[in-house]
């Protein structure tokens, strides 16, 4: 049901985003710490989809400007890539949320990949050019809000959805894998009652998880050495497991991804949101 309602509102086009103060306040309230760390991020995304949506010449030099003020900020998630389906992936709490709630995971999964794939989208050319091909890229992404990609194992990376913004932008890149797996721990905290049955035990783990990721954990003094991932990794060769892996923005803008939006998954029961209830 919760799922379907987040689907509802999606559909419904609303004008501004949500204030998750409003959507989410006792979780808000219990990990402040964490949300004012999604809200910079969340920020930084907007002024960077901003810039390259804008006619200003020279972008390179306005993302080195934003990229600087983001990571002054003591709330930064950090840019050095992280080890994000090794150690911060097997703590005992870890695919929890993926496990108990494929759907809904996969859901949240196939929105990061929508917010990666929208970068490389705005590098293919000039704003007209963007609102020319964006629509193919969305319309992807409400094939997978029918019928979420259960059979993704792991949540999509930069690399797999963006891979032009990620080698000519890699921090920004490396920020934002690193915001999606910080959501994807905490989910998995939150859906462990068993080993954190209250909101102290919870936030406890939590914030000690969140030092992880900030940049002032790893820059100037490195304290989270043991963490550093490998960078644009080849996520196809990490695990025989993992299951199918996303298409590139280029792939599916050239027709070449595979797969049809579906007004309604096959044999489901569900009916989606804005497509006839």
């Amino acid at each position: 049901m919760a799922r379907l309602e987040v689907l509802d509102f999606i559909f419904s086009a609303p004008p501004t985003a949500p204030d998750e103060e409003q959507v989410a306040p006792t979780l808000t309230r219990m990990i402040w710490e964490v949300q004012s760390a999604f809200n910079w991020a969340h920020s930084f995304h907007r002024s960077l989809y901003d810039l390259f949506a804008s006619d200003v010449k020279d972008k390179d030099a306005a993302y080195r400007t934003l990229l600087a003020d983001y990571l002054e900020k003591p709330e930064a998630v950090t840019s050095h890539p992280l080890d994000l389906h090794g150690k911060l992936w097997s703590f005992k709490e870890s695919k929890a949320f993926r496990e108990k709630a494929p759907k809904f995971n996969t859901q949240i999964w196939a929105y990061h990949w929508l917010q990666a794939s929208a970068y490389d989208v705005q590098l293919m050319g000039s704003a007209a050019k963007q609102r020319e091909l964006m629509p193919r890229v969305i319309e992807h992404y409400h094939g997978y809000l029918t019928e979420p990609p259960v059979e993704w194992q792991m949540m999509p990376m930069f690399h797999e959805a963006a891979p032009e913004f990620t080698k000519r932008f890699p921090e920004a890149a490396a920020v934002f894998d690193n915001l999606h797996m910080l959501h994807d721990n905490v989910d998995d905290v939150l859906s462990r009652p068993d080993l954190y049955p209250t909101n102290a035990a919870r936030r406890e783990v939590i914030l000690k998880i969140l030092a992880i990721y900030l940049h002032r954990s790893h820059d100037p003094e490195e304290r989270y050495r043991d963490f550093h991932g490998k960078g644009m990794e080849d996520i196809s060769g990490m695990s025989p497991g993992m299951g199918p892996r996303p298409p590139s923005a280029a792939e599916v803008v050239s027709l070449k991804a595979g797969g049809k939006p579906q007004a309604k998954p096959a044999g489901s029961g569900e009916t989606m949101p804005g497509m006839g209830h």
